[in-house]
Parts: C-alpha cells; structure tokens; sequence
C-alpha cells in the first residue's frame, strides 16, 4: 500500500510541475546559451562531430537528447532547417525544449528514492515535494540546457552507488563507474562532484569502522590508510570506466589539436621541440573529451570579475554561492532548516554530510554567473531538509506527519505558482523578492535573455512601437534584425553623453536588467552609456527590462 501511495504522490508532482514547466517555457524567449546550443548540436548529429561543444567546455549528452527529435524531423523532412531564420528558430525550439523534462523526472523519481533511502517513507515523499516546486530548478528546467541534467545524474549516481556498496562488484563499481562517466557527459562539473559524493557516503561507514581511531601504538595515518583502502581500490576502477564512457561517447575528430600544434612550434630551439612537434602533429585524437574538461579546469582557475549587492567585483567571491543559497531557496526550506536544528541529531545522515562537502567545494568555485554552477549543491539541500525534516518528526503520530505533510506541499507551491514563468528571476521574501533580484544578483540569476516575450507584450500593451533591444542574448528575433542595439560594442560604443543620445535619439529604448545593474566593464564606453540610462526616467518595465522613450 505505502508504496502505491508513494507512487501516487511522485505522479501528482510529475504531472503538475511539468504543467509549470510547458506552459512557462513558450513564455520565455531564448536565453544567452541555447542558440549556440541549437547550433551546435545540430552540427553534431549531421556530422558526427562534437567539435564545438567540446571547445566550449560542455558535455554532449543533455544537448544530444533534446535536439534529437529536431534531427529526426529534419531527416524527415529531406533538407536542414535554417537556423539563423527566427520563424524557423522558434518552430523548433520548443521541441528541444520539452526534451529537458526527461532530465526533470529522473531527477524527480531518484529524489523520491534518495528521501526514502536515507529518511525512509516520510523523506521520499518531502524530497518529491521540495523539489518538484523550487524555483530556481523549475526555471532552468524549461530551458533546453545541461543544468537539471547533471542534477538528475547525480542522482542516480549517488543511489545506485550508496545501494551496492556491499553488494557485488558490478552493483559495487561496474554500474557507478558507467553513471560516474554518463555523469560527466552531462556536465563537467561531475568530475569532482561525484568523488564528494563517494567520500562523503563513506565517512560515515569508517567512522563506524574506528578508521578515525587507531588503537594505542598505531600510527594515525598509516591506519586511516588501510582502512580505506576499499574505497580507493573501487575509485580507481570506477573512474577509469567513467573515462572510457566520457571518451567513448564524446568521440573525436581523429585531428590535431590547433593550439597544441602552436605551442610546439613556438619551442624551437628547446631540447623537446622536435618531439614535441611531432607528437603535436601525429597525435590526431581531437577534439576530445579530455578538451571540454581541460576548458572547465581552467576556466574555474582563471575565473571572473561578479555582480554582487550592488558593487562589480574584478574577482570571484568566496562566499558569492553560500548567500547565494540564503536568496534562491525558498523561506520554507530554510525555515524547515531551522525547525530541524531543535533536534540536532536528526542532521546526522550522509546526505548532510554530502551537502556540507559540496557547500565547502564551493568556497573555490570561481565561475559565478549563476546559482546553476553549483546546482547539485542546491539539490543536495533539498533532500537534506527533507530527510532532516523526516528524522526530527519520527516519534510524530501518523496524523501529524500527514498533515506536516499537507502544509508543506501547499506552501511550497505559492513560492512557484507566484514566480511563473520566470523561476530565473527568483528570491524569497527576505531578500526583496524576484522584483529586487536584479539590484542582489546578476547573469542566470536574473536575466539570461529570457524575457523578450514578456516585453513586446508589454510594449503593446503600453501603445508603444516594438523597442529596440540592448542585453546580452542571443535570440534572433532580435539578434538577428535592426532591433539589436548592442550599446557596449566597439561599432557603437559611446565615448561621451552625447554619442549616446545620437544613437537612441527618436527611438524606444529597452534595456535588461542585467545590463543596467550587472557589470558595466564590457568595453571601456559602456559604462558611459549606463551611466546615461540610469540619469534616465523609464516610462514603464517588464520583467527583464527598462522602456524608455526617447521619441
């Protein structure tokens, strides 16, 4: 019976947050990724080649899945779609779109199996209603990307691998080693993230064990080594299959490597120029998977400059994810956090542990355009409240734990119904709410391009001509016409006031969000063409932008 209400349960919250997501996502026009993913992926079924994915540093298999059917249908039909038409863009788009919901009920039914593995009967069925109704994961869900699907991977890593830990070697490595590298085809980002998880799944068991704790005389180091010496026997097989799977399914070109091929040059008259130059020409394995996960690597090591609260910073705070956190879950969640800590022992579960490793790593991520980065973090915290929230209620009559219950899936629907259809943009109540999002965070985290529909419509509703646009996307219904009026560029770049209002002179003017508040350090005149703006009255606002009339 408890397993077919449970069922029950997971199919209501299947069936009405993917309602949320179809509807919301034909409100929201293309964001700054998905042309170029369209793009790509397209390039890559006609010609086998995952080149320019793989120079970008992302991984095939969530672009793969979602521009399939748009392949097929193309085959079908005998000649390629025109991808720069924004008609023929916008019939297809919805289709790759709709293909993200896979990612979102894999992600839903393993939460399910995780919140009852770890919290039995009552955590599966918080986990479901947690994450079926945040925000910021629905957001993304409508989008055709890669962020719910490395959410959904480390998943279904960590409950296969906390189930065979001791049970046979192909439930123990063969099967985790085939989801660490299906992991990592869907975002990079699962290099590290999957190695935490394993570590912190097995911290618990050593504790248990006594590997913290040597006997007298025992040398602390030594004893700790050998007591994890499973865990290191089984982490190597598994990341050398998860290897073969990435390389496997990523592929390669069987071509040189450009840049390769440059350096070696450039060595000449060193001792290794001549090997090296022949191994940069004879070694024709690329592009590779090898080349994404190196662009990841040292795109986090160079890192970036970060909108926060108000200031631009030239670089990456260490803190920006953890408040991040405190804005972009809901104040349900993290009162659910709170009422927890009255029984602290209910904390003490390996999912917790998973949560507090990822919250650590962090600390280092230097690529902050966005509380995605480090979704499986934002997860992880879910099913930690759930589980937490499932251990603290245990002594609880089965009355009360039902109606903990209810109250818990209506209030966390208002957060989501209030935020439709643009979950980017969300903020709980203590920071200002999804209207003041822009002034606290910027990039993904409030506008990524989305909000072109929801501005022409506010434009016709105002009596006003479709503006002119200057943000940061790509969509063509605006890239690709005399619409786009990209300010920062070099061509139009402003050097004073005056350059400024000759370029929006009789014009209506809509400006993001992003692009007023956020970093203002593209080219050296574009803060003198902010600076104009702000000195500005706009005569009204849509969710992502400014209008101004300047007729």
């Amino acid at each position: 019976m408890k397993r077919w209400i449970d069922v029950a349960w997971l199919f209501l919250w299947v069936g009405l947050s993917s309602l949320w997501i179809v509807t919301a996502a034909r409100e929201l026009s293309a964001t700054f990724d998905e042309p170029f993913y369209l793009k790509s992926s397209m390039q890559s079924w006609r010609s086998g080649s995952n080149k320019e994915l793989m120079r970008a540093g992302t991984m095939p298999l969530p672009i793969d899945l979602q521009y399939l059917p748009v392949y097929l249908w193309e085959q079908s039909r005998g000649e390629p779609f025109d991808l720069d038409n924004a008609e023929v863009f916008h019939r297809i788009f919805p289709v790759a779109r709709s293909m993200n919901l896979v990612f979102w009920w894999l992600m839903l039914g393993y939460g399910l199996l995780l919140g009852r593995f770890f919290g039995g009967d009552w955590g599966g069925r918080f986990a479901v209603g947690f994450l079926a109704c945040e925000p910021s994961l629905l957001g993304h869900a409508c989008l055709a990307t890669t962020d719910i699907a490395i959410v959904a991977m480390m998943f279904v890593f960590t409950y296969h691998y906390a189930l065979g830990r001791q049970r046979n070697r192909w439930a123990r490595w063969i099967l985790p080693g085939i989801l660490y590298g299906l992991a990592m085809c869907a975002k990079a980002s699962a290099l590290m993230f999957v190695p935490i998880v394993m570590g912190a799944l097995e911290i618990p068991v050593w504790w248990r064990n006594g590997a913290f704790y040597p006997k007298a005389g025992t040398n602390r180091i030594r004893h700790l080594w050998q007591q994890t010496v499973g865990l290191r026997s089984d982490f190597v097989k598994i990341l050398a299959i998860g290897t073969i799977v990435l390389w496997f399914y990523c592929g390669t070109d069987w071509k040189p490597q450009a840049s390769f091929v440059t350096w070696a040059a450039s060595q000449e008259g060193k001792p290794w120029h001549e090997s090296m130059d022949w191994l940069a020409n004879h070694a024709t394995l690329f592009p590779n998977a090898g080349e994404g996960l190196m662009y990841q690597i040292k795109h986090n090591i160079r890192g970036h400059g970060v909108y926060f609260y108000g200031d631009w910073y030239k670089r990456a705070l260490w803190y920006y994810f953890p408040v991040a956190m405190t804005i972009k879950l809901t104040i349900i969640v993290l009162l659910t956090l709170v009422f927890c800590l009255t029984k602290p022992r209910s904390y003490l579960t390996p999912l917790n542990l998973i949560s507090l490793l990822l919250l650590i790593f962090s600390l280092n991520c230097r690529v902050q355009i966005g509380i995605r980065i480090v979704f499986p973090l934002l997860a992880f915290v879910l099913l930690t409240a759930s589980v937490t929230l499932s251990r603290r209620i245990d002594l609880w009559s089965l009355g009360y734990k039902w109606l903990a219950l209810a109250i818990l899936g209506t209030s966390n629907i208002y957060p989501a119904w209030t935020t439709w259809p643009d979950g980017l943009r969300y903020a709980n109540e203590l920071w200002g709410g999804p209207e003041n999002i822009h002034r606290i965070l910027s990039d993904s985290n409030s506008d990524w391009g989305q909000g072109l529909i929801d501005l022409d419509r506010t434009a016709q509703q105002m009596g006003l001509p479709l503006p002119r646009v200057w943000y940061f996307g790509t969509d063509p219904n605006v890239n690709n016409t005399s619409r786009s009026l990209p300010l920062h560029s070099i061509e139009l770049a402003a050097q004073t006031p005056e350059d400024v209002e000759k370029s929006i002179k009789g014009q209506v003017v809509a400006v993001s969000l992003t692009v007023l508040f956020g970093n203002n350090t593209f080219t050296p005149q574009m803060k003198v063409a902010v600076d104009y703006l702000k000195g500005m009255q706009p005569i009204g606002r849509s969710r992502s932008f400014l209008i101004y009339d300047f007729r």
